[in-house]
């Protein structure tokens, strides 16, 4: 948008309205209103002018939006941004004239501006006609037939958003919407960079079509604005790793885990605050509100709601928000946090694990909270530990899962490449529930097992090939109606940082060998298991993890509400892509 003329007034402009002449009111100006004409002067206030009301922070004319963001104006297109602007102040008045040639915007800062239009009414609609006439009968050429029709009338940027738009409304034939993305942004790189949104639209794009050099300036042009730095980062790692800088992508995945939410984690805190505090669940609902607050404080209405939960909260006194819904994690941590199952009791295994941490300078919080969750959904997946017999863990370095399960009763065993986590953390008694095995060549009989657990990304370590071992094995070592569980990191996630103690080179390794979920899904039915399925946890960046690893209630309160966050994204959106996954089957 071009500005063609402001006016300074004394005061913050409280309201706009225009007259059928051009003629432009000031609304609520100290000492009456003041009357400007078209080309922003002002002019005889008793000249009579018939004047139209329009909303105060979001108008429609013909086939614009327009709608504000304080001090920022955005002109949308059929739900697509056409172009922005930015204004000298927080917009406090917006209204369109008659001709829709126009847009006029007022601030708090007392400024009128007038502001022309990329593209007259009569000639967005022009555009939007040819683009129906394009999307009636769609072939291949038809998004690079699109792409040419908004370069010609409206700008890169629109055209890069606008054919993302279509390909996610479903309106383009699949697999053409990326290869045009990147023809445009490798035309014109340096006009996408100016704006954020197309850079990082543009930079994805270009990733997904092999251009890796050329998506990095885009996406870290991307990554230098909070709404879109996580998923910048995270996809220019991806672009360094596909090019040898393994290094430069280890950086790049850590800085996407530790730069605090995106918009939609943001919504979802939002969201689920608001339920509960609904549900006169006002304890946990403050929980949530702060830790929204943290990262953004003057997000929508957080404050006024976190005010209202935390004195509710108070005059309830302590049992407020104590309930717990049907199906929450709170009553299985509860459960965990008796058996002395989340505290730090073992100094062996802390010592240990501790000779790994500092190799990297890491303390290891986030990977406690990773196993703490991963152990929620694995008794989660179980049912009733106390059914089980007898389990065996593949992959189990310091014994911890059958250490676990041996807390409720069941007969477990544990088999690994390596005995050095046996020998540096556990008594003597468990080395006769050891065996130094391979997972794909199990030394034990047929059916001597309830269940087999291959947990903390294991079976990310296996090819292809031994996954399909480990898999008959598994089903060969279970009973009729026993069960398998194995958790594995997620290739999709694009927070994902795996543990900490890993270096950037098993990283690098780790991530050529990340299975999908639905691929592992179909190899396990092939193996002859039933019941399949798998569901994400770890939903959310490790930035919000803080406080979950600690001993005690308020760690275990921290656990509980990030399982429900889990289960909440996942029943809200059965697509939420997680860190982790847990798959679980029937022999």
């Amino acid at each position: 948008m071009k500005t063609l003329w402001t006016y300074s007034h004394a005061a913050p402009v409280h309201g706009l309205r225009v007259g059928p002449d051009g003629g432009i009111v000031l609304l609520d100006a100290p000492g009456g209103h003041v009357l400007l004409g078209p080309d922003g002067t002002p002019v005889d206030g008793s000249r009579r002018a018939r004047v139209a009301d329009l909303a105060r922070s979001a108008t429609r004319r013909g086939p614009y939006d327009i709608v504000t963001d304080d001090d920022r104006l955005t002109l949308l297109l059929d739900g697509t941004e056409l172009e922005g602007i930015e204004l000298d102040g927080t917009v406090t008045a917006v209204a369109a004239a008659r001709d829709g040639a126009m847009v006029l915007a007022g601030t708090e800062e007392g400024t009128v501006y007038g502001l022309r239009l990329p593209l007259t009414e009569a000639g967005a609609m022009t555009l939007l006609d040819k683009e129906q006439d394009l999307l009636r009968h769609p072939d291949a050429t038809t998004a690079r037939r699109a792409a040419h029709l908004y370069l010609d009338t409206g700008s890169p940027c629109f055209a890069v958003r606008r054919v993302r738009r279509l390909g996610q409304r479903g309106a383009l034939p699949p697999g053409s919407v990326e290869p045009v993305i990147a023809g445009i942004a490798l035309q014109h790189r340096r006009v996408l960079r100016r704006d954020p949104g197309a850079a990082f639209e543009a930079g994805v794009a270009l990733s997904a079509t092999g251009e890796d050099q050329a998506a990095l300036g885009l996406l870290q042009r991307a990554a230098a604005d909070p709404r879109f730095r996580s998923r910048a980062l995270y996809t220019a790692g991806e672009c360094f790793r596909r090019l040898g800088a393994e290094s430069a992508a280890a950086i790049a995945h850590e800085q996407a885990a530790a730069s605090g939410p995106g918009e939609d984690e943001k919504r979802v805190l939002y969201d689920l605050a608001r339920a509960l505090q609904e549900q006169d669940r006002h304890t946990e609902a403050v929980d949530r509100f702060e830790s929204l607050l943290a990262w953004d404080a003057t997000y929508e209405d957080a404050w006024q709601r976190y005010d209202h939960s935390r004195n509710r909260a108070r005059s309830a006194g302590p049992a407020v928000g104590r309930r717990s819904p049907v199906g929450s994690a709170a009553g299985l941590v509860r459960d965990l946090e008796a058996r002395g199952l989340l505290g730090r009791t073992d100094s062996r295994i802390e010592s240990y694990d501790a000779t790994f941490y500092v190799q990297f300078d890491h303390t290891g919080v986030h990977d406690s909270v990773k196993k703490r969750l991963e152990m929620v959904q694995l008794l989660t997946a179980v049912e009733d530990p106390g059914a089980v017999a007898a389990s065996l863990d593949v992959g189990s370095g310091t014994l911890r899962y059958p250490q676990v399960l041996d807390r409720f009763g069941v007969r477990s065993y544990g088999i690994d490449l390596s005995d050095a986590g046996i020998h540096a953390c556990v008594d003597a008694r468990w080395a006769r529930r050891f065996a130094v095995a391979d997972g794909t060549a199990m030394p034990f009989r047929d059916g001597s097992f309830d269940l087999v657990t291959c947990m903390m990304g294991t079976v990310n370590h296996l090819s292809a090939a031994q996954r399909e071992r480990f898999l008959a094995e598994s089903f060969r070592t279970l009973r009729p109606g026993g069960r398998l569980v194995v958790s594995a990191w997620d290739p999709a996630c694009r927070f994902q940082t795996f543990l900490s103690f890993y270096s950037p080179a098993e990283m690098a390794q780790l991530r050529r060998r990340l299975t999908e979920p639905r691929v592992l899904r179909e190899e396990c039915a092939a193996a002859g298991f039933s019941g399949v399925r798998t569901t994400p946890f770890c939903t959310f960046p490790d930035w919000l993890a803080t406080g979950a690893d600690a001993s005690g209630t308020s760690g275990a309160d921290r656990l509980a509400w990030l399982a429900d966050l889990d289960r909440d994204r996942v029943a809200g959106d059965p697509a939420t892509v997680g860190q982790m996954f847990l798959l679980s089957a029937r022999r």
